[in-house]
């Protein structure tokens, strides 16, 4: 019955809950590319920054101020928060960036509630369709007092069509939150360490 519908035909089939459907998964799938680059750029960042800024301490905080004055890197960012506390202390110093650095973590958490929410709606949006395509079928069953199968099979093909596109659609958004979830802990730890290490080292110069 559904070996000669294309994808168009398979979104009539489907009904509402089905365009609804594809429409969250054009859209998760904008947010994992738009949070891939992000996470790609955040982590070069990190990768790159850190031997450019030990080359410039030994000179001072100043040369290190200079040095980053022009660096949008979220280290950069750190860094500079940091030094703008160099006078009141290596306390201080590590709480500013302490808090800045929770701001950058807090970028990489964008539109992340998003892809949580399509995955964890998906399922039951599917579900009412299937709700609906028995409903249907069960209907055109009565209309038709108790013909033969053909009668009920476009209601059953809506059902079993919203079924399929609701876990399509969630299962790649709830992966991807969780990979991006992990990988936000992870970048978080390492952000975090090499804050440390920056003011270890910017004091340890002052000293």
């Amino acid at each position: 019955m559904l070996n000669n519908l294309g994808l168009i035909a398979l979104l009539q089939k489907g009904g509402i809950t089905v365009i609804v459907l594809a429409f969250f998964s054009i859209l998760s799938l904008g947010v994992i590319m738009e949070r891939l680059r992000a996470f790609y750029k955040f982590k070069k960042g990190l990768k790159a920054f850190p031997p450019q800024i030990q080359k410039t301490l030994a000179h001072g905080g100043e040369a290190a101020a200079s040095a980053i004055s022009d660096i949008r890197e979220p280290l950069a960012k750190i860094f500079k928060v940091g030094l703008s506390k160099y006078n009141q202390g290596k306390t201080a110093a590590g709480e500013a960036m302490e808090l800045a650095a929770r701001q950058e973590i807090l970028s990489l958490e964008r539109y992340l509630g998003v892809l949580g929410t399509i995955g964890s709606t998906a399922p039951f949006i599917g579900l009412f369709g299937t709700v609906l395509g028995i409903i249907r079928a069960f209907h055109d069953l009565a209309i038709a007092e108790g013909a033969g199968p053909s009668v009920v099979a476009d209601g059953i093909a809506e059902a079993l069509i919203a079924t399929a596109a609701g876990l399509f659609v969630a299962v790649p958004a709830v992966m991807a939150y969780n990979y991006f979830t992990r990988r936000i802990n992870s970048l978080s730890l390492e952000l975090e360490g090499k804050a440390a290490e920056f003011v270890s080292i910017l004091f340890k110069e002052k000293q």
